[in-house]
């Protein structure tokens, strides 16, 4: 739940998408998590995307990501850097960018108590290589985190994003959802996500579905 926990983990991931004019997302990815010590770890995506508008359906592999992360505490505190490979491994180009990005991440966390935290990170998507037909992706991200994570095993979260894209004709999209999960025992947690966007999106709302086993 906290982004500065370094821990070895494999999750599965359900999200479906509900988009104007009848369109959605649904989608599966498979994520692993490996711990390489106490301040490094390495992650890497795979998702199943099945795309659905009036008179087109699309279905097949999604773009893979895979990253780099270093985490620092400071007491209260916690730096964190990072550094995102998208591989545009899409079939279909409904299901991908089209596009080989490399996405810096910086953002701190601030425990409240041993139960309260905030993160507050920043994340911009460059693309440096790929479909010449595709539109290039230059995109800045802040983002805020506020949760609680109760001591029997359950968390509450709440999470804003903002991104400004450079280079799309629809430039700004404000995200919020909100997260509750609970602990099935001390490896394995579930947890379900929903939320709607706002401003320059066709996204009307969104539901993710997760189960994670901590190793």
């Amino acid at each position: 739940v906290n982004p500065k926990d370094n821990i070895s983990k494999f999750e599965v991931l359900y999200k479906y998408d509900d988009l104007q004019n009848g369109a959605n997302i649904n989608s599966l990815t498979l994520k692993y998590d490996k711990a390489l010590n106490k301040e490094w770890g390495v992650n890497v995506e795979a998702p199943i995307v099945y795309y659905q508008e009036f008179g087109l359906e699309d279905a097949g592999l999604g773009d893979i990501q895979a990253r780099l992360r270093y985490g620092k505490s400071f007491g209260q505190f916690a730096l964190l850097a990072g550094a995102e490979l998208v591989v545009p491994t899409a079939s279909k180009d409904t299901l991908g960018r089209g596009k080989w990005q490399a996405n810096p991440v910086v953002g701190a966390v601030y425990a409240f108590s041993p139960t309260v935290f905030a993160f507050a990170g920043y994340k911009h998507f460059w693309s440096f290589a790929g479909d010449d037909d595709r539109v290039a992706v230059n995109e800045s991200q802040p983002r805020l985190i506020m949760a609680y994570t109760d001591p029997q095993g359950w968390w509450l979260l709440g999470d804003v994003k903002y991104t400004k894209s450079w280079e799309t004709p629809r430039p700004e999209v404000v995200d919020t959802e909100v997260e509750i999960g609970q602990m099935l025992g001390r490896s394995t947690g579930v947890w379900i996500r929903g939320g709607t966007s706002f401003l320059d999106t066709s996204r009307e709302f969104g539901i993710n579905l997760g189960i994670r086993q901590i190793f």
